[in-house]
């Protein structure tokens, strides 16, 4: 048994479930609110207040489970689907290093790597095509240490809009030749994934999401940032009308 933790810059959310006869029943979900200033441009600012809101949720939900899964994205990461000659996982495992070399523009030694070999090309080239992830060492510890802090165990770290895709794999159907846009709206980040033919044809984060309307807001209306928030999400507070908005 696992529980997924989404540390985001406005919000950290839990989620627990349970395999059952037909799939998965959700049997926990919590979200609990962030300070603006907590996590900036996805670096943890505020230690101690993450770490607080993971054991309230996990306190406050009764969460009995140890094991966490949570995913990464942003500057930090970098997505690639790259050619290379036809050869086993085994064998791509032990050259990886030196192949990632090529298309990750960070020094290799301070990143994570994986790959998932996709499929073989059918034009005669002897090439198949991988996706390559890679992630920023120094950001999975710093998320790896807060969840650890708050007494749990990362067992997986993924990338988002990876894991919005087996999300959609698991909860929906569609037809093989489907081009499908997945698309995430956080508040600092949106992440974007197209499948095409049930695989991911392109990804890509945008440095742009909630954030930017609240500040909108800010200026606008002359507000605070927690008025414009409270203005944006619907939950009134200033006299501002729905049109002006």
């Amino acid at each position: 048994d696992v529980i997924g933790i989404d540390i985001g810059s406005s919000s950290i959310k839990l989620v627990e479930i349970k395999e059952a006869k037909k799939g998965y029943q959700l049997t926990n979900f919590g979200i609990a609110e962030l300070h603006p200033e907590t996590i900036v441009d996805g670096a943890i600012m505020d230690t101690a207040a993450v770490v607080d809101a993971i054991q309230s949720l996990v306190s406050g939900l009764k969460v009995k489970v140890k094991d966490v899964v949570t995913s990464v994205s942003g500057n930090a990461v970098r997505i690639q689907k790259i050619s290379l000659p036809s050869m086993t996982k085994e064998e791509l495992d032990e050259s990886i290093q030196w192949e990632a070399e090529q298309y990750i523009p960070f020094d290799i030694s301070d990143v994570n790597i994986d790959f998932q070999i996709l499929d073989t090309l059918d034009d005669g080239s002897g090439q198949m095509e991988v996706m390559l992830a890679a992630a920023k060492k120094d950001v999975i510890n710093e998320y790896v240490a807060v969840i650890s802090e708050a007494g749990l165990n990362v067992v997986i770290v993924d990338v988002d809009c990876f894991a919005l895709e087996n999300m959609f794999d698991v909860n929906y159907q569609f037809e093989t030749g489907d081009i499908i846009a997945l698309v995430n709206i956080g508040a600092s980040f949106t992440n974007i994934n197209i499948i095409k033919n049930g695989m991911s044809a392109f990804t890509r984060d945008i440095a742009s999401g909630g954030n930017q309307y609240t500040e909108e807001l800010q200026k606008r209306f002359s507000i605070s940032y927690d008025d414009a928030e409270a203005l944006k999400l619907g939950k009134g507070g200033k006299d501002v009308s729905r049109d002006e908005m």
